[in-house]
């Protein structure tokens, strides 16, 4: 199955999961779970999954909305699926669907989670708060319903529901998520990719203030978790809030409404034993931000250095 994931999300991370696999088994011990702070579609935790690199996956979102709908991929795909094939997709039910996502209070799971699956799949590159694919008066080239591809859905959403035992959804906000993991630290590798710096607001309702990417970033340098956390390009990141840290510049495909090559930060904690970086997304381009003896792993982090990438 080329897709596993029945969300659309503009720069999505799935292409990270054959990295992450190699990251994962890099690791001693060997880590048999992995988690995502900021799960969105969670290209490459199902990918990981399904091709049996982890035991259990952990999908955190605090959007409310999105964690709904999680719960019911993964505990209530029947009534899921049953929607997915009966919808009437127009823009009617795009103004209902919008309404219930904006006002998730007393909202059931498959309520609240349905219409947010509606607006994913209906809207402009998947942005729970963007328009619908065509514009409100459906007079572009591509209509509502063009990428609500129902059979392909309803397939995906069987097939993940197979693996509700080796799934935790949770829906908390990053930094209680962290804490919360920490007391399995030896046994997950964690994924940390939290809304842009820049323009975050315009695209997630959870989208965090400065201060916010502040205190990530104070947990983050303390946590005994092992992590990866990947960022918009912004000297911010390596010049304050993660200064020291070993950190690479990649080159990424971000799909909001214009395909347009993007360059990322892929920052690794320093208990991370590393792999060589080379081809993080395929055969993007990629160089390293710190320097050569800055990317040894401390001994008293990992017990042994990196191989180096050089």
């Amino acid at each position: 199955m080329r897709y596993i994931s029945p969300l659309r999300y503009p720069g999505g991370k799935a292409r990270l999961a054959p990295y992450i696999a190699r990251l994962i088994s890099r690791q001693r011990p060997r880590p048999r779970s992995y988690a995502e702070a900021f799960a969105g579609g969670a290209g490459a935790a199902l990918r990981l999954l399904a091709n049996n690199e982890v035991d259990h996956i952990h999908i955190n979102d605090l959007d409310p909305g999105v964690a709904a709908l999680w719960r019911c991929i993964f505990h209530d795909s029947e009534n899921l699926t049953h929607l997915v094939a009966s919808a009437e997709v127009s823009i009617t039910e795009w103004y209902r669907h919008a309404e219930i996502y904006k006002n998730p209070s007393g909202r059931t799971d498959i309520e609240l989670g349905f219409s947010t699956f509606f607006l994913n799949r209906c809207n402009r590159s998947g942005i729970l708060r963007a328009r619908p694919i065509g514009g409100l008066d459906q007079t572009g080239n591509w209509k509502i319903d063009a990428r609500f591809s129902r059979e392909s859905l309803i397939e995906r959403i069987n097939y993940l529901a197979t693996f509700r035992d080796r799934v935790t959804v949770t829906q908390m906000d990053a930094r209680s998520f962290i804490r919360h993991l920490e007391p399995q630290h030896d046994d997950i590798l964690m994924y940390v990719d939290p809304p842009y710096i820049v323009q975050g607001d315009r695209l997630y309702l959870d989208s965090l203030t400065g201060e916010d990417h502040k205190e990530l970033a104070n947990i983050l340098h303390t946590t005994p978790l092992k992590w990866l956390l990947t960022y918009d390009a912004n000297k911010r990141i390596t010049e304050d809030l993660y200064k020291g840290f070993r950190c690479v510049e990649f080159d990424i495909l971000h799909t909001a409404q214009i395909q347009r090559t993007g360059v990322e930060y892929a920052i690794f904690g320093n208990k991370l034993i590393l792999p060589e970086v080379t081809g993080i997304i395929g055969e993007g381009n990629f160089r390293w931000m710190t320097s050569k003896r800055k990317r040894e792993v401390p001994q008293s982090a990992a017990g042994q250095s990196t191989s180096s990438s050089q």
